[in-house]
């Protein structure tokens, strides 16, 4: 299972079997630490397709938060299996509100235009993955042109298209790649173009590069970048913003009025918003942080707020003391942060002003550009540790993942004891490195693999990150693992 949130994905969580697990009309309740991806969009679900009885008919998976006690309701009510329902292994499952998916389906058009240079075309399998802002496609395989029996000539555009898919929401970037087989397998890539076909919308995504291994970097891979500006929204689409208040941990900063607010944009003006406090004063106590959900006219770029707060025929002017407001657009996902740390009287306004914004990850990404990684793998100086059989490695950083990357190099003889292998290839810039997963495919004569360490260094910064492991990446020793996760030396 793999879960995808505004704020990232976590990585694919391994659902054990076990003696009795997911039996006809049984309920499997399972605990597991996950990284905080923000608000939960969607899960995917797989299985292997082994064993005597493979198919598998998933009602619906909950996942609560038990810091927060949010619950999440994620309902599929049909088959994961090869032989029956769709006839597919993974299922992309939206989360529910109230029983209704909160993403809907769309068919997507993918246009691939092959560079007119020479030896550009392919004969190569190409496979692709496309990211928004919720969450990715998984691969694409793109098999079926539907403009030409040979795909991807020269100077020839293919087009495949993908139905009943969730939406992804605005795209930001995706990941194509091929698996080098066929007489001249190297591919000049000139662009890719992704239109959402219930909105209309098209995302592009140029290349002007070679995927080979005998050209430019000798890569198969490439992250390409969205270059499509953000869809405007309409001047009289409605905006759900979230709304935090943070009341100052002052003596006697809350108050038991209601508060009100008006955001200002350089579109216009919102209505006024009321935050009603409960008759016990529930809202605006002294250090807490209160949460409410605005829905208006679009305003456009945030400038300004004004803040107050007041009790219906009273005059009390008990003072309220507010720290910040932040307001997040939910439509983007970015946020806006209005420092305040005043006291506002009762009956009264105050004027805040911008004091700081939070790009959303779809928008960040979309600014990153491609660097090269190298990365220096240190076999241990022990007997049998150097192994045969083919390794690859995933770097993770604030930014997202490079994806399944093969660590090969031509004529020479890898991963042998004792010894110090260097890799290079392009990423978009990950940022701060968090961890690195590496791991083989146990082929191979002696494919047990004992790794010291690993290091990374991007060289366009010239950052550098160490991850130390010292284990063995094998069936029959240490933990009996083939992968290992590995994070940075502090």
């Amino acid at each position: 299972m793999t879960v995808f949130g505004s704020g990232g994905t976590t990585q694919e969580i391994p659902l054990e079997k076990g003696e009795d697990r997911f039996e006809r009309g049984k309920v499997d309740i399972l605990r597991m630490e996950l990284d905080d991806v923000g608000e939960l969009k969607k899960i995917r679900v797989s299985h292997n397709g082994k064993g005597s009885r493979p198919d598998w008919y998933l009602e619906k998976i909950t996942l609560r938060n038990q810091d927060s006690g949010e619950l999440s309701v994620f309902i599929l009510d049909d088959w994961i299996s090869k032989n029956k329902g769709d006839g597919q292994l993974t299922k992309d499952i939206p989360a529910s509100v109230g029983g209704k998916a909160t993403i809907k389906k769309t068919t997507y058009k993918v246009s691939v235009k092959t560079s007119d240079e020479r030896g550009a075309g392919t004969d190569a399998n190409i496979s692709l993955i496309i990211f928004g802002e919720n969450g990715d496609s998984g691969e694409l395989k793109l098999k079926e042109s539907e403009t030409s029996s040979n795909k991807f000539e020269r100077n020839q555009t293919d087009v495949f298209k993908f139905p009943d898919m969730l939406s992804l929401g605005d795209l930001h970037k995706c990941r194509v790649w091929h698996d080098s087989k066929g007489f001249g397998a190297g591919w000049h890539l000139e662009y890719i173009e992704v239109q959402d076909q219930k909105t209309d919308k098209s995302f592009m995504f140029p290349c002007g590069r070679w995927l080979a291994k005998d050209e430019d970097d000798k890569q198969i891979m490439r992250e390409l970048v969205c270059t499509t500006p953000d869809t405007p929204k309409s001047d009289k689409e409605k905006i759900a913003y979230n709304i935090k208040v943070v009341t100052s941990d002052r003596k006697e900063a809350g108050t038991t009025n209601d508060a009100f607010l008006i955001l200002e944009g350089d579109l216009r003006k919102s209505k006024e918003f009321s935050m009603d406090n409960t008759a016990k004063g529930k809202y605006f106590k002294q250090g807490r942080t209160d949460e409410f959900k605005f829905t208006t006219r679009n305003v456009g770029t945030l400038k300004g707020m004004t803040l107050g707060h007041r009790k219906a025929g009273s005059k009390d002017k008990h003072q309220w003391h507010v720290s910040e407001v932040i307001v997040e657009n939910t439509s983007t996902s970015d946020k806006y942060i209005f420092g305040c740390n005043h006291w506002i009287p009762a009956g009264e306004e105050r004027h805040l002003k911008l004091t700081d914004t939070e790009e959303s990850r779809q928008t960040a990404i979309k600014n990153l550009a491609p660097v090269q990684y190298e990365v220096v793998t240190v076999t241990s100086d022990e007997k049998g540790a150097g192994t045969d059989a083919n390794v690859t490695i995933i770097l993770y950083g604030v930014n997202g993942d490079t994806g399944k990357r093969q660590l090969k190099q031509k004529f020479r003889d890898l991963f042998e004891r004792g010894q110090t292998d260097r890799f290079q290839f392009e990423a978009l810039d990950l940022g701060e490195l968090t961890k690195v997963r590496i791991e083989h495919d146990n082929k191979g004569f002696g494919a047990d693999w004992m790794l010291d360490r690993v290091e990374i260094t991007n060289l366009a910064t010239n950052q550098q990150w160490t991850f130390p492991c010292g284990q063995w990446l094998s069936t029959k020793k240490g933990d009996g693992q083939l992968y290992k996760d590995l994070l940075p030396r502090s």
